[in-house]
């Protein structure tokens, strides 16, 4: 988690980053009424994007 953000040391601060991180996802998703999301499509979507943010140097 350091890789991502120094300042990412207690639990505390990490939980609160993956909360910030699953917030942002929320608000980008431009959902139609017509259009849902099951649990594991947002799961995979929250797990790619924890994966990219692995993924930069």
């Amino acid at each position: 988690m350091r890789r991502i953000n120094p300042s990412l040391t207690t639990t505390e601060s990490i939980g609160q980053w993956v909360q910030h991180q699953v917030n942002l996802m929320i608000q980008e998703l431009d959902v139609d009424a017509s259009d849902t999301m099951d649990v594991e499509e947002l799961r995979a979507m929250l797990h790619e994007t924890v994966r990219k943010e692995y993924s930069r140097p």
